[in-house]
């Protein structure tokens, strides 16, 4: 009886193991250095936390829209760190490009031909 207990808590140790490194693996990779990033830690992170915006992904055009919605709520970013900004996230923290498929829904599809006898 003692052998099959101690297998049991082996198989879980090695199953908390397996885990444990697998959220280690999936863990984001560190933002890249640059001026973006100094900006963004030092200013946008006095309000929340810096994961928060290296967590996220969006095309260039959302990251402008989204850094002047914080300006206007009062980050403290001039113009041109503002374009830093900016540039940093839509280089490092784009959305992935997705090809646009027309939805069925959207496709039209040829009008019924009413039959005759």
């Amino acid at each position: 009886m003692l052998g099959k207990t101690s297998l049991g808590i082996a198989a879980l140790a090695a199953s908390a193991s397996a885990a444990a490194l697998a959220q280690q693996s999936a863990a984001p990779p560190s933002p890249p250095p640059g001026p973006g990033f100094a900006l963004i830690n030092e200013r946008c992170g006095f309000c929340h936390e810096t994961g928060q915006v290296f967590g996220t992904r969006k095309p260039a055009a959302d990251w402008a829209t989204t850094v002047q919605s914080m300006v206007d709520r009062g980050a403290e970013l001039d113009p041109e760190e503002q374009k830093t900004v900016v540039t940093y996230l839509a280089a490092n923290f784009a959305a992935p490009a997705t090809t646009a498929t027309p939805s069925p829904a959207a496709t039209p599809t040829p009008a019924a031909t009413p039959t005759h006898p």
